[in-house]
């Protein structure tokens, strides 16, 4: 049996793609496509380029999946559409989906992983955008009162 150094030193060198779709029903989506100079169209969406850097989650022996990206030169634009974010909107996290796709077969992504964005940061430049795999919007929810459970609250 071969070892992975191995194979990968026969493999082809094939080119991969990773690409952001940021959606959210207030602005729609939108698709980047990592360290590129023109758009691609993969799996049948135009995808933007943009320079971005994408950290996975840290292994380790707790099971918190979490991810940063950051977008070099582009806070004026995401200023812009979370402008855009606003009252009724923000009732749905934006939601951020990673695809990775191989040159071999452009319309099918290898993998999708799909987060909740739980901070950005911008700065003069650049942003930072935290992703969890935990909906943020449901962090802050208290326990729903009852009239059977509190009976105090039956004639208010």
């Amino acid at each position: 049996m071969t070892t992975l150094r191995e194979y990968r030193s026969r493999r082809p060198r094939r080119t991969m793609f990773d690409t952001i779709t940021i959606y959210s029903p207030t602005f729609g989506y939108i698709r980047f496509v990592n360290d590129q100079i023109f758009p691609k169209t993969l799996g049948g969406n135009v995808y933007q380029p943009c320079r971005m850097d994408i950290s996975d989650s840290q292994q380790s022996s707790t099971p918190v999946i979490a991810a940063g990206v950051k977008f070099s030169r582009m806070a004026s634009d995401f200023k812009q559409k979370l402008k855009e974010w606003k009252g009724y909107g923000r009732i749905t996290p934006i939601q951020f989906t990673r695809t990775r796709f191989d040159a071999a077969d452009l319309n099918t992504p290898i993998k999708a992983w799909t987060l909740f964005v739980s901070d950005t940061s911008l700065d003069a430049n650049d942003v930072t955008v935290s992703l969890t795999i935990k909906n943020p919007l449901n962090a802050n929810i208290a326990m729903l009162y009852n009239v059977e459970e509190f009976q105090g609250l039956q004639n208010a």
